[in-house]
């Protein structure tokens, strides 16, 4: 024999009735005796009933009749509160928002479609740029030197290129001897900005301001050997494919067939704005004073570098170098641990000192 509960039944009228309960899978059975001692039955379909309020001192069941008005089921009996979650545990006015929530459709078609932009989302802002710089370092460097050769073709023409500079700075950077991978060449372009960059496979730009604000070689010997450090450590092609690798994932998602390097060769001049982590600034700071030691360079020369630089902006915008190449005082702070801690012989290399006089030389007499 099923087991019967008890509890208040409130007709659509708002006429109120003791009543016993009897429940089963699909129905809520109601039975009450009206004022002239007439037994009734009563059945809810499960399916209909579209609240549930639990209180402390009476919790309340709705129903939606066929004729679309409310009926009410008033429950003080904690035996009949416990067998209602137990029986229609599976249903939404049961289960709380998740059930609620889930229950109707149109929210489930809200809740897949935010679940897939959600996705997309993540692998547009985290997935992607990861998988650019996983990509980046498996690239083989013989694609990197091509791409790279051909992103630099393509990014000169918007420049007025600094031939002597470019063959002076190019002669001082071979005195320095280094030992690097890849083949590295010196661009001096004519700008009143103090900037430079890396091209991924060794191809080195440098703006004729940021020379022109140098007052030792060591400066320039550190500009270079963090330049070169972001193309030795493949900074340059990483970077580049995390800060691209958004635009790349757009074309595949809306079917854009042009190739890699091809898209890569139209945008190279977004390098000269493309801004290194904390990490990889770092990073080249470090493999930067360790090639400046190498060739028995003061390693200070970094040092000087940056702190020029941030001088030389006194509380403007960043100049082009540092709006690229973040200054944080972690990493000055880095710079000046290695220096201390390193051991090294600085020589005084007369043919440097000579080539950097004929740079500042040749930059004070030019006409801007």
């Amino acid at each position: 024999m099923n087991k019967t509960y008890s509890a208040v039944y409130y007709l659509s009228s708002g006429r109120f009735y003791n009543a016993t309960i009897f429940l089963s899978s699909i129905t809520l059975s109601i039975r009450y005796k009206d004022e002239n001692n007439n037994s009734s039955d009563v059945y809810w379909l499960v399916d209909n009933i579209f609240s549930f309020d639990e209180e402390p001192l009476g919790s309340v069941l709705r129903y939606r009749n066929k004729d679309g008005q409310e009926e009410r089921l008033v429950i003080s009996d904690p035996e009949l509160l416990q067998a209602i979650r137990k029986h229609f545990s599976h249903h939404r006015f049961v289960g709380g928002w998740q059930h609620q929530l889930l229950g109707n459709t149109r929210n489930k078609i809200v809740i897949f479609l935010s679940f897939v932009v959600a996705l997309f989302l993540a692998g547009y802002f985290w997935l992607i740029p990861w998988l650019g710089e996983k990509i980046a370092s498996n690239t083989s460097k013989e694609w990197e030197i091509n791409m790279g050769e051909r992103m630099h073709q393509s990014m000169m023409s918007a420049y007025k290129v600094d031939s002597s500079h470019t063959t002076l700075i190019n002669a001082f950077f071979r005195e320095l001897h280094y030992d690097v991978h890849y083949p590295i060449s010196i661009t001096v372009v004519d700008s009143k900005e103090a900037n430079a960059f890396a091209v991924p496979g060794g191809h080195i730009v440098v703006y004729r301001a940021i020379i022109d604000k140098m007052t030792r070689p060591e400066e320039l010997v550190a500009l270079l050997s963090h330049e070169v450090s972001h193309i030795e450590l493949r900074h340059s092609l990483r970077n580049i494919f995390r800060s691209l690798g958004r635009k790349m994932f757009l074309m595949m998602i809306f079917g854009n067939e042009s190739g890699l390097a091809g898209f890569l060769v139209n945008n190279a001049d977004n390098l000269k704005g493309l801004e290194y982590s904390r990490a990889l600034e770092t990073e080249a700071d470090d493999h930067g004073i360790d090639l400046m030691v190498s060739s028995n360079v003061d390693p200070a020369g970094m040092l000087g570098l940056l702190k020029m630089l941030e001088k030389e902006t006194d509380g403007k915008e960043p100049a082009g170098f540092l709006s690229t190449h973040p200054v944080f005082e972690s990493r000055i702070q880095n710079i000046e641990e290695r220096i201390t801690d390193t051991k090294t012989i600085s020589e005084q290399n007369e043919l440097l000192k000579s080539i950097f006089s004929e740079l500042q030389e040749s930059g004070v007499d030019a006409a801007w």
